[in-house]
């Protein structure tokens, strides 16, 4: 996969401030603290502990994120990075293959 290429995408749960601007997106919700979580495409979310789509620090493939509207690879890789840019408190990190930080940056 190419450098800067958006691959995984978690929430810092310690960052998130309730802004709610990426429940734009169909690929967040807020779980009962009021903080952001990822919807996973297996019915769960980030912060659910036996979802295997999800690693420990809460990472989500691209791939793995609920895609309702069946959005192509590079649709969905767009609207991640998009999404984290528009948080306000920097509290969606965002990922290339390498592990390499994309946002925030």
């Amino acid at each position: 996969m190419p450098e800067n290429i958006p691959h995984s995408v978690a929430v810092d749960r310690e960052m998130c401030q309730t802004a709610a601007i990426c429940l734009a997106y169909n690929i967040y919700e807020l779980d009962d603290e009021s903080k952001a979580i990822l919807l996973t495409k297996n019915g769960s979310n980030s912060d659910d502990p036996s979802n295997i789509l999800a690693t420990r620090d809460g990472f989500v493939n691209i791939t793995d994120l609920l895609n309702g509207e069946s959005k192509t690879l590079e649709e969905m890789q767009e609207m991640v990075l998009e999404s984290a840019k528009l948080c306000p408190f920097n509290a969606i990190i965002v990922r290339d293959a390498e592990g390499n930080q994309l946002w925030p940056i």
